[in-house]
């Protein structure tokens, strides 16, 4: 009697935070190619390769996959803007700066990637998500800073809110209002008010 070899369970190739990951990059890229209401949660299932009830489990709804890719961009932009950067030593922030224009320049202005929404509450919380990811990295930042004594004593969060601000009004004026070739000048112009912010008063 032959015998038969015990069966094995079916290895599982993506783990959840690989399908999630893979489903937030598929989301980024349908949305602002085809637009948000053109893009259903069955299309960016299909595009990251697994079942449309994962979208659901990990996101709700299709407007929490696109508060969920807005969150990703802030953290990728902050990630760009910190790559390399040291907490110990005196901040760069024209480096800084050219990396946040590198990024929006590469992957595309949030603005445009929300502008396929038009339900302003989806726009809103999309917005609050992406904005959270780069002002909590930038006052974690200032605050190391501050108290090093490498920039000006500050009010970290308020400062982060307020450079930010300055600095998504610079991308936004450089990328969607305009086609990216005044990005020198704009860079220019928005270093100079952030290292105005920042410097340290003359003893």
């Amino acid at each position: 009697m032959a015998v038969r070899s015990p069966v094995r369970p079916r290895a599982r190739t993506r783990d959840p935070a690989h399908k999630r990951a893979l489903l937030i990059a598929s989301a980024r890229e349908l949305f602002a190619r085809r637009g948000y209401a053109e893009t259903t949660t069955a299309d960016v299932a299909r595009r990251a390769g697994v079942s449309e009830g994962i979208v659901f489990h990990h996101f709700g709804s299709k407007a929490g996959l696109l508060e969920a890719a807005a969150a990703d961009y802030g953290r990728g932009l902050s990630r760009a803007m910190f790559a390399g950067k040291s907490l110990h030593e005196k901040p760069s922030a024209e480096e800084m700066l050219r990396a946040a224009f590198a990024y929006v320049r590469e992957h595309g202005a949030l603005a445009r990637l929300l502008g396929v929404s038009t339900d302003p509450s989806q726009l809103d919380a999309a917005n609050r998500a992406s904005r959270a990811e780069i002002v909590t990295a930038l006052a974690e930042a200032f605050a190391a800073w501050s108290r090093s004594g490498r920039i000006r004593a500050i009010e970290p969060e308020l400062t982060a809110e307020l450079i930010f601000s300055m600095v998504e009004s610079a991308l936004i004026e450089c990328f969607v209002r305009g086609d990216g070739r005044r990005e020198r000048e704009i860079l220019r112009e928005t270093l100079a008010c952030v290292e105005g912010a920042l410097r340290k008063a003359n003893p």
